[in-house]
Parts: C-alpha cells; sequence; structure tokens
C-alpha cells in the first residue's frame, strides 16, 4: 500500500514537472487580470544635468562673508538636474504621463543638504481623452507650468532683447551649437524652455479643447509660491479659469478670472485676497493685428483695503511683410489693481510677498518705481513705447522708444535692474535682499537690481513728485562668412532715465534722478558642426543726481575719465552721487558630445566699482561648466 501511494506521489509530480516546463509561469502581481490588449505604446524621455563652477574674487564686498575662492556643483537656482517624463497611451486613445524631476544632489557636505533622491518639484500625472465633442486633457500633482493672459497669469516677456553669452539650463538643445545663434539672429528668439512666460502652480489643471461652437477652456485651482502663507500650515489657494471663442480666424474673443488668497494669520481668519476679471480681444485686419485686453481687481488684506482698479493693455502691430514692421503699445495699470501672477510688476502694495525663507525670497521683485526695458509693464503706471525692425541685407537693426510716468505718487525710491553682471552678482549671494555693503542689492532669479533713495520727500516717506521715465532700446544682429564658417555679431544699447518732468526723450544730466546706460557685444562663429566660440562684452554705465544717495568719498569724482583727461568738460562733470561702472569680459565653449548631448564652457572676468561709495568694489572671474544629457 505504501509502495502503491509513492508511486501515485511520484507520476503525479512527474506529471506536474513536465507541465511546468513547457509553461512558462506569470510572474505575481495584485493586480486584477485583464483580458483586453496591453497599452499601445509607452515612452520614457528626459535629461540629465550637471553644473559645476570656480569664482576667484580679488575684491569683495565686506559683509557678504567676504569669499574670494569658490568651488562648486549643482544648481542653487533649484532647476532639477534629472528630469524623467513617461508617456503612454491606450487602445481608446487615452493618453496618460508622469514627470519625475529630481533636484540637485549635489548639496555640500551639510548633514541637513546632503539627502538622497528626492521630489523637490513633485510627481506630475496626467490623462488626455478625446471624444466627438472635444478634447480633455487633467493634470496633477507636482509643480507645472501654466499661462493665461497678461492681466491673469503670465510671466514677464519683453521684446527679447537680451545678451544670449549665457544660457539658461532649462533652454532645450540645438542639432548644431551654432543653430542657438543663428536662431536668434533670424527671429530674434531664444527657446527658454516651458518656464519662460508661465507662472509656476501646484494643483489640477484642465484643458478642453474642440468643443462645440468653437469654444475652448482651460483652468488651474490649487497653490502658488506668489502669494503664498507666512507659515507652511496656513492655507493659500489661487485658482484661474479662461473662456475662448473663436468667432473667425481673425477674430477671437475671451474671458479671464482670477481668484487668489492666502491666511495672513495662523491665529485668525485674516487674509489677503484678490480677485480679477478681464476681457481680451484679438483682431486681424490685412497687416493690422489688434490685441487688447482690460480688466478690474479688488485687492485686500488686514490692513489694506483697496477699491476696484482698472488696467488695459493694447498692442497694435503691423505684419513682418511690411516695409518697416511697427509694435506699438500702450498701458495703464491702477495703483488699486494688484496682481503678482500677471506679466507686470507691482508697486504699490508690498506685503504681497511675504519673507519666506528659501521661498518668498526667490520671487521678490524690484517694487521701489523699476526702471525697466520695453514690454514690461508696472502698475501704478502708464505709457507708450513704439518699436520697429528694419532689414538691411544681412544687417538686421531694431529698437524702440517709450514714455511712461507714475499714476500717483510712490514711495521715495528708485530702483534700476542691472543689464551688466546681474546674473553673475546673483550668483554671488543667491535669493539674498538688501545686501552688498550699502545694502542696496536685491537677488532674484538670475538677476540683481538695486535701491536708490530720494531726498525730495514727504515727512510720510512718499515723493513730493510724480516721476517720469524714459526708455531707448537699440539692437544690431549682423551674420557673414569668414573661411566658410558662419558667424554672428549681436549688439545691444539700452538707455534707461528716471527724472520728475516730462521728456518725450531721455536726458541725462543733473536734471535726472538716475540715468543708466549699458553697450553688450556678443560675437559667435561655428568653429566645425561639433562646436561653436561665443564672445562677451558688457559695459554699463549709472548716474545719480544730487537728490538721491550721496557716497562716503568726501571728494567728487569726474563721470568720465577719459573726456576729462582731453580736457572736453562738456562731456562731464563732477559728483558725489552714483558714479557707477560695471563690466564684463567673457568667452566660452559650446560643444556636441553626441546626438543628444552637450557640453557648455563659460569664463568671465567681471567689475563692479562705483569711486564715490568706497566699498561698492567688487572684482574677479568665473569658470562655469555644464554638462546636458537629452534621453
Amino acid at each position: 500500500m505504501r509502495r502503491l501511494l509513492w508511486f501515485i506521489l511520484f507520476i503525479w509530480g512527474g506529471s506536474s514537472f513536465s507541465q511546468d516546463t513547457n509553461m512558462v509561469q506569470k510572474p505575481f502581481s495584485s493586480n486584477i487580470l485583464s483580458y483586453n490588449k496591453p497599452t499601445s505604446s509607452i515612452s520614457f524621455s528626459g535629461y540629465y544635468r550637471f553644473l559645476g563652477f570656480v569664482r576667484n574674487q580679488q575684491e569683495t564686498f565686506p559683509n557678504n562673508s567676504g569669499k574670494t575662492f569658490v568651488i562648486n556643483s549643482g544648481d542653487y537656482y533649484r532647476e532639477p538636474m534629472f528630469l524623467l517624463k513617461l508617456n503612454g497611451k491606450t487602445r481608446d486613445n487615452i493618453t496618460f504621463g508622469a514627470d519625475l524631476m529630481l533636484n540637485s544632489l549635489y548639496k555640500g557636505p551639510s548633514e541637513e543638504l546632503t539627502q538622497n533622491l528626492t521630489l523637490n518639484l513633485g510627481l506630475n500625472l496626467s490623462t488626455s481623452i478625446s471624444t466627438n465633442y472635444g478634447n480633455y486633457n487633467l493634470k496633477a500633482g507636482g509643480v507645472s507650468w501654466y499661462r493665461q493672459s497678461r492681466l491673469t497669469i503670465w510671466g514677464n516677456r519683453s521684446f527679447n532683447r537680451i545678451s544670449i553669452f549665457e544660457r539658461r539650463p532649462q533652454t532645450p538643445l540645438n542639432k548644431i551649437p551654432i543653430d542657438r545663434y543663428s536662431n536668434y539672429y533670424n527671429s530674434g528668439l531664444i527657446d527658454q524652455g516651458i518656464r519662460y512666460g508661465s507662472r509656476a502652480f501646484q494643483g489640477i489643471f484642465l484643458n478642453a479643447s474642440k468643443l462645440p461652437l468653437n469654444f475652448y477652456v482651460k483652468g488651474v485651482i490649487g497653490k502658488s509660491n506668489f502669494n503664498r502663507t507666512a507659515f507652511e500650515s496656513n492655507d493659500n489657494f489661487t485658482g484661474a479659469l479662461q473662456l475662448k471663442n473663436t468667432l473667425s480666424p481673425n477674430y477671437k474673443i475671451c474671458y479671464n478670472y482670477l481668484s487668489s488668497w492666502a491666511q495672513t494669520d495662523s491665529l485668525s481668519d485674516d487674509r489677503r485676497s484678490y480677485s480679477i476679471q478681464t476681457i481680451e480681444l484679438d483682431r486681424k485686419w490685412n497687416k493690422i493685428q489688434v490685441q487688447m485686453e482690460i480688466g478690474l481687481g479688488k485687492y485686500s488684506d488686514p490692513e489694506n483695503d483697496l477699491a476696484y482698479g482698472e488696467a488695459i493693455l493694447l498692442n497694435l502691430k503691423t505684419s513682418k511683410s511690411t516695409k518697416i514692421p511697427l509694435n506699438i503699445q500702450f498701458y495703464r495699470i491702477s495703483p488699486q489693481f494688484v496682481n503678482v501672477t500677471g506679466n507686470f510688476l507691482n508697486t504699490s502694495v508690498i506685503e504681497v510677498f511675504p519673507n519666506v525663507g528659501g521661498v518668498g525670497t526667490t520671487i521678490r521683485t524690484p517694487f521701489s518705481s523699476p526702471m525697466v526695458g520695453l514690454g514690461f509693464p508696472i502698475n501704478n503706471r502708464q505709457g507708450v513705447s513704439v518699436n520697429a525692425d528694419i532689414s538691411l541685407e544681412k544687417l538686421k537693426i531694431n529698437g524702440g522708444i517709450g514714455i511712461f510716468s507714475e499714476i500717483e505718487k510712490s514711495d521715495g525710491s528708485l530702483s534700476y535692474i542691472h543689464n551688466v553682471n546681474s546674473q553673475t552678482l546673483s550668483r554671488i549671494y543667491l535669493f539674498a535682499q538688501n545686501w552688498g555693503p550699502y545694502n542696496a542689492l536685491n537677488s532674484t532669479y538670475r538677476g540683481v537690481y538695486e535701491n536708490v533713495n530720494i531726498s525730495d520727500t514727504t515727512s510720510s516717506g512718499f515723493a513730493n513728485f510724480k516721476k517720469f521715465f524714459n526708455t531707448v532700446e537699440f539692437q544690431a544682429k549682423y551674420n557673414n562668412k569668414i573661411f566658410g564658417k558662419n558667424y554672428y555679431i549681436f549688439s545691444l544699447t539700452r538707455l534707461n532715465t528716471s527724472q520728475k518732468d516730462f521728456n518725450i526723450v531721455p536726458q541725462i544730466g543733473t536734471q535726472t534722478l538716475i540715468s543708466q546706460l549699458s553697450e553688450e557685444i556678443d560675437f559667435s562663429i561655428e568653429l566645425n558642426d561639433k562646436a561653436a566660440f561665443v564672445f562677451s562684452y558688457g559695459l554699463e554705465k549709472v548716474l545719480g543726481n544730487s537728490s538721491t544717495d550721496l557716497g562716503d568719498n568726501a571728494e567728487a569724482t569726474s563721470t568720465n575719465t577719459f573726456f576729462e583727461k582731453l580736457g572736453l568738460d562738456r562731456f562731464y562733470r563732477y559728483t558725489n552721487s552714483r558714479n557707477q561702472k560695471n563690466t564684463l569680459i567673457g568667452l566660452g565653449i559650446d560643444y556636441k558630445i553626441g546626438q543628444n548631448s552637450m557640453l557648455f564652457y563659460r569664463y568671465n572676468q567681471y567689475r563692479y566699482f562705483d569711486p564715490n561709495f568706497i566699498e561698492n568694489h567688487l572684482k574677479g572671474w568665473e569658470m562655469m561648466l555644464e554638462l546636458k544629457i537629452n534621453f
């Protein structure tokens, strides 16, 4: 009997074993078994990026740690060092995706900074559904970038008149290195990635297109870094909606809504909130296009309850096929119209930006009557600008002139954004406010602006006059070949002034509160299909008059030592106020390592100097190396 039992077990085991050899076992899964075919396609893409730099300073600011030599890796601008995008599509044409963004892993020896893999920018999930009644897209999760209208949600975008010596890390790679410079020559635009012109949100995004009657809807509800709370545990939300209708191929109308609020006190229900409603019109007639957005806004916080404020943006453009393409812009933004997510800077309410360490400091922008370039609207300001383009064979010229004024008297100060050495200065003290030897510098995202105090003020600190502003920008671009290789020369001249009186053209002299003149020249040449050489020179001069800050040097200095040596008295004067001079000389190599990988090397020598402000002396060199790999 025992032998019979062993024989049955042997036969059963043998048959089981032989069956296993012919059939592959499925791996264990907790998912419900699916009888449908698997997804039709899944793809992965993304990039890895490394950044390292060395800085050596011969002269340093005394209250900024005094470091003369720095070696660093990683990007403290919080750009992701690694991005992985997953995209899939089912048989039913439903798409889904996820973005995995890892922040810098190179955070130094500190235990608090050194981390393993992190999800500082979050994990994004998205899906798309196509129906006979429209296409619907839904995204939720971590940080995403959203744009709606210039008065509601929009990142600052100007005429893209910039020096392109430095490269933003999110800028996509070109097929060959010289393409970056040829694209800028041909179109005047540099692809700066999805962030350019958009705002960061964390929440739920909806997009519905191809709806009946030519309607289009999109919106977001979630959190934004711009109107946030001072405490992490407090609530803050921002919601926006856009409803657009295309009446004809040449006529569009749009309604925009924005509402944002944040708790200001963890022990009470006090809030800081603002809401905005706007109407957009876009109309084309032959070679003329008119774009207009008008709106009303309401702002309130525990200390301010502003009345409704109006805003209008108007663009009149002629097509590029006209002999001299023109772009005429007019805007008026009331001081009561407050919005920190729109395409304009706010000067009337500073409290919108709480001083949150590591958060609020990254987004603080110039408030004190900023002097800005063309295409940057300011609230409590109105004005008009005219821009034109001319092509003379291989020479392309574009430029503009603008006149602006305050609507109401404002704070007794000014501010100006540095055109030369701005990114270099911002890397020395990241996201810092009121730094430098005279606490006048403020670092934003890849830029620095400087505050200037005005002495002609009331007892409450407001200026005794309305400030007027003039701006002139002139850019020339040239392309040719030498030894069969393309080379490009870009020249950019900018002049910004502020004064007490209205002037059609900028004035330079003792009547001007602040005058800022800068010249930037970029040269790039194609070495071969894999390499391009770049060179840059920048010079910036800033002068103040007796109504602005006085320096701590007892002796007045000449505004132009060259003309002083020549004895040309009419071309210079002596001053005790700002007499600032900034210079930059840089060179670099863009090198293509492989099909989807490039190496960028930059070296620059910089100097920030003012003889009237003795401690305003900064001098050194900086070397940067960036490796970016797409996959």
